[in-house]
């Protein structure tokens, strides 16, 4: 007897990947987690709160101290964690295309020279002219100080790291794949979430079917505010502790969103892996740095119920045959 797509088990397979690629940078002594997405992008968080998971298991232990790149403290760093490994928290933003947060980055490594430091699974985003300055710059934090080791997310990365920074790096997957989801069956047809920021590779045209970006959950910009607030009043012994609140809320919001579509659309790289994850025929778009399709293309063989599409009007006019592919696919 065939199974919906609904019925499958999310994909396992990624997690135990993503261990493995990691197991060679576990520490026994403190640590340090630093780049806490204090910001309203729930794949940011996806990220974060899969990385506590990750890392905990490796290590044995929690991180000793966390912070957002903007209020790190070297002095309060060095304290929590002496000579200890650094791990920066994976994602979409290393290099110019978010300038104050690649400076915020560079501005870290630099003020821990002695520190060994982990850039966990990231993906490049380049401005399309990138500023000779800034790759300079780049390179040389990174030569005054200990080597740091670096994991890329898809080929692409890997490349742009060793062509603009003489880089080496190892590929790993993204870390929101160590979450788990209690499947459940589709209530809806469709769902869309597409980009309306500075990655968007297509605007965001009037269209027959409801089109959401992250800001457009209420839910989203409420958890963001007070998580802020939370952070702020939260006592040094609550810190991570609220941290991992305010991101677990901040993914339940985005999965809510996501979870009752049989069909998601997007051209965000964790809806697509929230979805996956979910057990969802996911549609791909891809957005402005590629990262999107690189990523699929680098680990393909684990998202069965994956397709792209060039735009939003072919994902619509795919679905139903996307769909009927999936289940023809699975009979016996």
């Amino acid at each position: 007897m065939s199974s919906t797509p609904s019925e499958r088990r999310p994909p396992t397979s990624l997690k135990s990947v993503l261990f493995d690629r990691l197991t060679p940078v576990r520490t026994n002594a403190p640590y340090a987690l630093i780049d806490y997405p204090d910001y309203l992008n729930p794949g940011d968080a996806a990220i974060w709160l899969g990385t506590r998971a990750v890392l905990d298991k490796l290590n044995g232990t929690p991180p000793a101290y966390t912070s957002t790149l903007k209020n790190f403290s070297a002095q309060g760093c060095r304290s929590a964690i002496g000579d200890g490994v650094i791990y920066f928290l994976g994602g979409g933003n290393f290099g110019d295309l978010y300038p104050r947060h690649h400076r915020a980055r560079l501005r870290v490594l630099s003020l821990v020279p002695r520190n060994p430091v982990v850039q966990l699974s990231a993906s490049c985003a380049w401005m399309a002219e990138t500023d000779a300055a800034v790759l300079e710059e780049t390179r040389r934090v990174l030569g005054n100080r200990e080597p740091a080791i670096f994991f890329a997310r898809e080929e692409k990365s890997r490349a742009d790291l060793e062509r603009l920074l003489g880089l080496e790096s190892t590929l790993c997957p993204d870390l929101a794949h160590a979450l788990h989801f209690v499947p459940s069956a589709p209530t809806a047809d469709l769902c869309a979430v597409l980009r309306n920021d500075r990655e968007a590779s297509q605007p965001v045209v009037p269209s027959a079917i409801e089109i959401f970006d992250w800001r457009d959950l209420k839910a989203q910009v409420a958890w963001n505010r007070v998580g802020k607030l939370a952070l702020a009043l939260a006592p040094r012994s609550k810190k991570l502790a609220t941290q991992d609140w305010v991101t677990s809320a901040k993914v339940a919001s985005a999965v809510s969103l996501l979870r009752p579509a049989r069909t998601v659309i997007t051209d965000r790289l964790h809806a697509f892996i929230l979805s996956a994850q979910l057990g969802r025929n996911v549609l791909v778009l891809n957005n402005q740095t590629g990262k999107v399709f690189a990523y699929i293309e680098a680990w393909q063989q684990h998202f069965p119920n994956v397709g792209k599409a060039a735009n939003l009007w072919s994902a619509v006019s795919a679905v139903p045959d996307f769909q009927g592919r999936i289940q023809l696919d699975d009979e016996p």
